[in-house]
């Protein structure tokens, strides 16, 4: 395991590094003292859905990202692309819901409006949200797609990269010498490998990525049709073969972007990987519907590395101790296992915060 400092605006991260996702610019339920309590030094919010709830005009003229959110450490914004794809695969509007080279157009269903998103509007957002880290629009592949489809996705995430960093320079006032230069302070800028699960076009699309020239490297993940979840869940299985590789493809003078892994498990077989930072909705959404992470012999479902306690079950019904006896969380320090049962089984806010707090707490301790 190699540890790296990565320099942002807003302070130094040291790797490896978990970063919860505020996907609306928040954790739900929580605070950004709570964050902060719980040790996070990071956060990933989502360009697309910032641009259609707030406007990045609105951001940028209340003074940006950090100043609305109340968040004074490093923001990753992402590109907006996995958040399009996902749309116009499960709307199948091929009139209204498209990918070209010019970029995505796509309806947004809840307001009817037409949008588009491309390389550089991409930037142009992120840049008035003004987040530390950046990633250039991208174009996932579904599992089962073909090697044509795969080797054209390709094709075009490079062509888009290389737009989106002469974009991300344009609106940074940089030349490339100044992307080059340690001493220019500046966003970070992250490209995303692609390839699906095809190992020669995932090493075609580092090299091109890499023969471009980026702060960051990203794993792109692979949707399952219909599904849109990350598989890289079995410890031995073919995805971790995958990440094991593509890891290597990637130069070690560089931060390696684990984009949507995974479980405590997944995450400690791609930091022994080289992989430095990752981020996943996993114990965010897990918190809210009582699948709590704890350590082993602890929980009622058993992994490698770790215990799930599904704590709306009944034997927890009248379980005094609390979530975890290893975790120094308040909820574990302030709340009994039956409590926090109840919470949750009322739908409570409380309920919802508190196991919020220990699975983003037992994630940063994975990591350290």
């Amino acid at each position: 395991m190699s540890y790296k400092i990565i320099k942002t605006l807003h302070g130094n991260l040291s790797t490896p590094l978990f970063m919860p996702d505020a996907t609306y610019g928040t954790v739900s339920g929580l605070t950004a003292v709570d964050l902060d309590t719980v040790g996070v030094k990071a956060i990933v919010t989502t360009t697309l859905h910032i641009e259609q709830k707030m406007g990045s005009d609105f951001v940028s003229q209340y003074g940006g990202l950090h100043k609305l959110l109340g968040w004074n450490k490093p923001i990753l914004t992402d590109s907006g692309g996995f958040q399009v794809f996902s749309l116009i695969h499960r709307n199948k509007d091929k009139k209204a819901n498209k990918i070209t080279s010019a970029g995505c157009s796509f309806i947004d269903y809840s307001t009817g409006k037409y949008n588009f998103l491309s390389p550089e509007t991409s930037q142009y957002i992120q840049h008035k949200l003004d987040s530390d880290i950046r990633i250039v629009l991208d174009e996932p592949v579904i599992e089962d797609d073909s090697i044509n489809i795969i080797k054209k996705a390709v094709k075009r995430n490079t062509e888009w990269a290389k737009r989106s960093k002469k974009a991300f320079l344009e609106v940074n006032n940089l030349t490339e010498a100044d992307f080059n230069n340690p001493e220019v302070k500046r966003p970070l800028l992250t490209a995303v490998i692609q390839g699906g699960n095809n190992f020669e076009l995932r090493k075609q699309s580092s090299e091109e990525l890499i023969n471009i020239g980026f702060d960051i490297y990203g794993f792109g993940g692979i949707p399952k049709h219909n599904r849109y979840s990350w598989q890289v869940n079995a410890p031995k299985g073919f995805y971790h073969e995958l990440i094991e590789y593509v890891a290597k493809l990637i130069p070690d003078d560089k931060i390696k972007y684990g984009l949507g892994i995974g479980s405590p498990d997944d995450l400690n077989f791609a930091v022994k990987c080289g992989w430095d930072i990752f981020d996943t909705v996993l114990p965010t959404r897990n918190a809210r519907h009582g699948y709590l992470y704890v350590h082993p012999g602890q929980g009622d479902a058993h992994h490698e590395k770790y215990d799930v306690l599904h704590i709306k079950s009944n034997q927890y019904k009248f379980d005094e101790g609390p979530i975890d006896t290893k975790c120094d969380c308040i909820t574990c320090k302030t709340t009994s296992r039956a409590y926090l049962r109840y919470l949750l089984r009322i739908n409570s806010s409380t309920g919802q915060r508190l196991a919020t707090i220990h699975n983003l707490r037992f994630y940063i301790k994975t990591l350290c």
